[in-house]
């Protein structure tokens, strides 16, 4: 994960859009990023998504790799760390790279948890094409799933492409549809990691979403440090679409607040779609009082 934390990211975000005691309200920076979905969007989205797929129902669990997010702070080579022994569908491992010595570090979490699940690297574009090439070669024994990001530019990405075999993902330059049209166009990438926020909120996200699929690319969602109500839109946006590639958005865990608990932890590598009214989780006052900035009266 990564991204700039700009002047209006850092100001308390009003949860608009949405009926009932908390409309109106500010809440801390990282607790929610932008107006939840209203309830009837999401059950038209849902509907919309049933007729796509002959009618069935949409998955209750969503496969993903956030469970082992933490992974990556294990600073010793050889150090098992323990969240990794949970079983998950994709790790992935962020914090591990940029450092002399990260094939010895992916090669410490490999040895830790041995040949499932899958791993994912992601550079957050540290790399320049000829670094990401010779870094990939030297990963790619471990049985890497994708690689997230590894230069800044599509064009650098492109050139990577040609030159390795592990499949790359697009991440910080394919915020919209448009984004991912040209990422596609220039042969940078093979997956695409799309955000609620950064496209622009649920419609924006599921048009994004279509875009990667109408080029050939396969996406998956995850988290900008969202709050529940993001992440439980994602939840039901992923489940809508039938996401088949894990997504990242167990990030609730990294908050110790108690209104990251609105949503259940994930369980062998999947995390439950909220099943409530709505976006189907409840947040009480209790909670939200906790990382409350300011009321605001109108």
């Amino acid at each position: 994960m990564s991204g700039e934390q700009g002047g209006d990211r850092l100001r308390p975000l009003e949860v608009g859009g949405m009926a009932g005691p908390h409309h109106g309200k500010r809440i801390a920076p990282g607790c929610e990023q932008g107006d939840p979905p209203r309830g009837s969007h999401v059950a038209l989205v849902a509907l919309a998504g049933q007729r796509e797929h002959g009618g069935r129902e949409p998955p209750q669990l969503v496969p993903d790799a956030g469970q082992g997010a933490l992974a990556g702070r294990a600073q010793e080579v050889g150090q098992e760390p323990r969240i990794v022994r949970q079983p998950a569908l994709a790790l992935p491992l962020d914090e591990l790279l940029g450092l002399p010595d990260d094939a010895e570090r992916v090669a410490a979490v490999r040895r830790a948890i041995g040949p499932w699940p899958a791993l994912r690297v992601d550079a957050n574009g540290a790399w320049s094409a000829d670094e990401a090439i010779a870094a990939i070669g030297r990963l790619r024994r471990h049985d890497l799933q994708l690689v997230e990001q590894p230069c800044r530019t599509l064009e650098e990405m492109a050139e990577v492409r040609r030159a390795v075999r592990v499949p790359l993902a697009a991440d910080e330059p394919v915020a919209n549809a448009d984004d991912v049209r040209a990422a596609a166009a220039a042969g940078a990438c093979d997956m695409v990691n799309v955000k609620l926020a950064p496209s622009g909120g649920f419609e924006a996200a599921r048009a994004t979403i279509a875009a990667a699929r109408d080029n050939g690319l396969e996406p998956y969602l995850s988290s900008t440090l969202d709050g529940p109500w993001g992440i439980a839109a994602a939840l039901q946006l992923a489940a809508s679409e039938r996401l088949s590639l894990a997504c990242g958005l167990a990030t609730l865990e990294l908050f110790d607040a108690a209104l990251a608990r609105a949503i259940p932890a994930p369980r062998a590598g999947l995390l439950a779609v909220p099943q409530g009214p709505g976006l189907g989780i409840s947040v009480d006052d209790h909670a939200l009082a906790e990382v409350l900035v300011e009321e605001i009266h109108h």
